[in-house]
């Protein structure tokens, strides 16, 4: 009884401070997530660059705040990337940290959230800026993502991965598709002149109104795409197939 009793408590005791660990770590998170998200908010450059680093920990460490921090950052975006008043080639850099934090997670933790850049200006954005194998995850950033009006002028999405993505009225002129995933994306009226659409998946893909003049969709999979109005002025279909498409 005595041995019994010895082991008992000692099992209490060490699912009691298993328990206290939990809950310190938790605590810790929350502490730092509150942080992150303040210096994100601040007026400086700097300190909001390390607001947005610190959350990328914070996800990397807590599978659970990963949505949480989708979330966060998506708003950043869509409340920092506006159209700027000069001429400028590229995002600035806090919102170029934010999409690139977006765009190397591990989206098997992201639950039911979902990147939404809803009418963000991203002119010249580099979100595929890593050498990148044909299997590489960290291409996924648009996966069921909403973007829908914003700016992806001359955008690398070279072998993006974004089925059933939401691009209509997005603008991508130039933008580099090549060998794209785009099963099922909503496309509706979006400009998509000159831009590389090369090999890209775009089985059943809504491009109702679309503007393609001059985009080069060589050995492109439309098949049972919906083209309706779209213009295809000067488009290159070279291979493409188009196998019960609608025009």
């Amino acid at each position: 009884m005595a041995t019994l009793a010895v082991a008992s408590f000692t099992w209490v005791s060490i699912t009691q401070v298993r328990d206290d660990q939990v809950i310190a770590r938790e605590g810790q998170i929350t502490d730092r997530f509150n942080a992150a998200v303040e210096n994100v908010g601040s007026d400086s450059l700097d300190v909001r660059l390390g607001g947005i680093y610190a959350l990328q920990r914070i996800m990397q460490d807590s599978e659970r705040d990963q949505p949480t921090v989708i979330n966060v950052l998506s708003a950043y975006v869509r409340a920092h990337a506006n159209r700027p008043k000069s001429t400028q080639v590229a995002p600035p850099s806090d919102v170029a940290a934010a999409l690139n934090v977006l765009a190397f997670r591990d989206r098997a933790h992201d639950g039911t959230a979902r990147v939404d850049l809803r009418s963000a200006y991203l002119h010249g954005a580099r979100l595929f800026n890593a050498t990148l194998d044909d299997d590489d995850e960290a291409q996924i950033l648009l996966h069921g993502g909403n973007l829908e009006g914003a700016y992806l002028d001359y955008v690398d999405l070279t072998r993006a991965v974004m089925p059933g993505a939401n691009l209509n009225r997005v603008y991508m002129r130039g933008t580099k598709l090549e060998y794209a995933s785009m099963s099922a994306v909503m496309l509706r009226g979006a400009s998509m002149r000159d831009t590389v659409l090369k090999g890209a998946d775009l089985r059943y893909a809504d491009l109702t109104n679309a503007y393609l003049r001059g985009a080069d969709l060589t050995d492109a999979d439309l098949r049972n795409a919906n083209l309706t109005g779209a213009d295809l002025t000067g488009a290159i279909l070279t291979g493409a197939n188009l196998e019960n498409a609608r025009r």
